[in-house]
């Protein structure tokens, strides 16, 4: 039986194991050379993610695309930045026109992730991005649907002709979990800036037994609420 470090080790990064939100990837692509001029941010609801990036360049060029009956989408309250709707898998862009897809917290929402993954790979250019997060251990949430293990959101890329190339650890499953059981408490929203409490009991079994970040990622992920993502176009 193979495990989860067999599967995915090639993609656990051994920088740091701290937890992350999708923002990190944001942060890491907007500061590198040549950072793209164009954002898709595929379920981008209430359009937040737009300020957030023209931190970095003001002059991006930044669209959302949400359907047509999204909650969050209808409580945009900033019209200026374009925003589009799409039937949930069609992606309403030209072949190898993108460089750049963004979607925080979106694909547990997804009717047909396989049907869409295979539309970021058609939009996105050759060596493109698509960047963001979605959830592992998370209790039902605005119509959720599903729940994805690392290696099940890996393949299901993969099989689009998609590479993951990095995935790190947000707020533990347990967190999340509590935090819904307890009717979200606003004290339980620290979680998503600070470490969450399983999070730093893995951080103080890795610092006790010198495991390298990659082993205490790898245990992150293995009990993690949300990982975010970097997925590249070959």
């Amino acid at each position: 039986m193979a495990t989860l470090w067999e599967l995915m080790h090639d993609c656990i990064p051994d920088d740091h194991a701290r937890q992350v939100t999708s923002r990190y990837y944001v942060d890491d692509v907007m500061t590198a050379p040549d950072p793209p001029a164009q954002v898709l941010d595929l379920g981008c609801g209430r359009g937040t993610s737009a300020d957030h990036f023209r931190r970095h360049n003001p002059e991006v060029h930044w669209f959302g695309v949400d359907i047509r009956d999204s909650p969050e989408a209808g409580q945009r309250t900033d019209r200026t930045d374009p925003v589009v709707h799409y039937d949930g898998i069609r992606l309403p862009f030209r072949s190898a026109s993108l460089p750049l897809v963004y979607s925080h917290q979106v694909f547990e929402h997804v009717s047909h992730p396989r049907e869409l993954l295979s539309e970021i790979h058609r939009v996105l250019r050759p060596r493109g991005l698509f960047i963001g997060s979605t959830s592992q251990f998370e209790p039902y949430h605005s119509f959720s649907l599903w729940n994805y293990t690392p290696y099940g959101f890996r393949v299901l890329a993969e099989d689009a002709g998609l590479r993951l190339e990095e995935i790190r650890p947000s707020l533990d499953g347990v967190a999340l979990i509590m935090r819904t059981f307890r009717g979200r408490p606003p004290e339980h929203s620290r979680y998503w800036d600070e470490e969450s409490p399983l999070n730093t009991e893995i951080d103080r079994w890795a610092a006790e037994t010198k495991r390298p970040a990659a082993l205490a990622n790898l245990r992150k992920l293995t009990f993690c609420g949300q990982f975010a993502f970097r997925v590249r176009k070959p």
